[in-house]
């Protein structure tokens, strides 16, 4: 693939991230609990067998907001100048599997020790986050391609 077209989708990629992750702090901020209850729903909908999601502190609230700002930051600059800061999507890349990671092995954890943590909440960060991370996964590998 050509290089100005690999520059051009770490660009568009990095604008719609900003723009998702900004709406997803926005809800995270104003609407947590209205978000909570909504998965609660859809869970009691969808999967009834599954436990409903409980977390709704004020201390994870920041940590979420930070890690926000943190993958807002990455994607902005990915977003201004790809070619300058292709190295923040390595940031990037690892909130998002971290994420990923987690909200997976909580899941699985709550099935195998039904504790409540195999709820639809942890399904969602799992299959949100890991397509997110992939997709950078890959513009970055074809970019180091590209430069090698």
């Amino acid at each position: 693939m050509e290089k100005n077209r690999i520059f051009q989708m770490i660009t568009i990629t990095g604008f719609l991230y900003v723009i998702a992750f900004v709406i997803t702090t926005i809800i995270f901020i104003f609407f947590s609990s209205t978000l909570m209850n909504t998965i609660n729903v859809l869970s009691q909908k969808m999967i009834p067998a599954l436990p409903l999601a409980k977390e709704s502190s004020q201390f994870y609230l920041i940590l979420s907001v930070s890690m926000m700002a943190g993958v807002t930051v990455c994607s902005l600059l990915l977003y201004k100048n790809a070619k300058q800061y292709i190295e923040m999507a390595i940031p990037l890349i690892t909130m998002k599997f971290a994420s990923s990671v987690f909200g997976l092995l909580f899941f699985i954890y709550g099935c195998i020790y039904h504790n409540g943590w195999n709820n639809l909440a942890n399904l969602i960060i799992f299959t949100t986050d890991f397509p997110l991370g992939l997709w950078v996964l890959y513009l970055y590998r074809l970019f180091k391609q590209q430069t090698l």
